[in-house]
């Protein structure tokens, strides 16, 4: 297994990057892998993805080192994401109260994704807008640029929030997922020798070249910029794995 990752401040933010991203071994048994995106309109985004990203660590931190024995529950992927998401959901209320934060100063995004590297089971759960793409196809989720943030809903009991998610996928056996926050559709040029039909979703989060290098996606990145000038105006993180056969 190969891992992936790429962050990039937009052009629309000349500040601060608003994104954030994780990715980590959980033991021997899991990889973990999360884009935040700040939200643009609340207050100090950057804080607020870079928070999430925090207390997702954190959460890992406990579950291999605390009291629970997650390796021996051995959760299914599916079943340790809505682990971590509890965590993460009950550490931002808690720190919210702590640091007494408004509202609008724990708007991110949290999109996850759960690899059982023993059941070969891939699970992704995104939360916000951002894309996933598993074995070559490209899903976008979309909300009109309104995320159902989870700093809404920490007034909820966990089990009712949950209740109302439904962007999960899951795959057996994948060659090749990731996930990417929405800055991915983004990108700008003012130059017009760009191959008709190039599609920049498809070369970041599907095509390989470049692919047994740690540093793919900068390598891309530059080849978007340098040879086609193209630069994102939202910023963009994305976390991708590829899996030998």
């Amino acid at each position: 297994m190969k891992s992936y990752t790429l962050i990039r401040k937009g052009e629309f933010h000349p500040v601060y990057c608003e994104d954030f991203l994780v990715s980590e071994n959980l033991g021997n048994q899991y990889q973990i892998g999360a884009v935040m995106d700040g939200c643009s309109s609340g207050k100090e985004s950057h804080f607020a993805s870079a928070l999430l990203g925090k207390m997702l660590r954190k959460a890992l931190r406990e579950l291999e080192f605390g009291k629970e024995n997650i390796f021996k529950q051995a959760p299914e992927a599916n079943q340790l994401s809505k682990i971590i998401f509890e965590k993460v959901f009950k550490l931002l209320r808690q720190i919210r109260q702590d640091l007494y934060l408004e509202q609008d100063e724990t708007l991110s995004t949290l999109n996850l994704m759960v690899y059982d590297i023993k059941r070969k089971v891939a699970f992704a759960h995104l939360t916000g807008d951002g894309f996933v793409a598993i074995d070559g196809k490209i899903t976008e989720i979309d909300q009109d640029n309104k995320p159902d943030y989870l700093g809404y809903h920490l007034s909820l009991k966990f089990e009712d929030w949950y209740a109302t998610q439904k962007n999960f996928f899951e795959v057996k056996n994948p060659k090749d997922i990731g996930i990417a926050s929405d800055g991915l559709d983004t990108f700008r040029t003012s130059r017009t020798d760009t191959p008709e039909g190039f599609d920049i979703a498809h070369f970041l989060l599907v095509e390989d070249t470049f692919a047994k290098m740690e540093n793919m996606l900068t390598r891309k990145f530059n080849i978007l910029h340098k040879k086609y000038g193209f630069l994102p105006g939202d910023d963009l993180s994305i976390v991708r794995w590829r899996f030998e056969a």
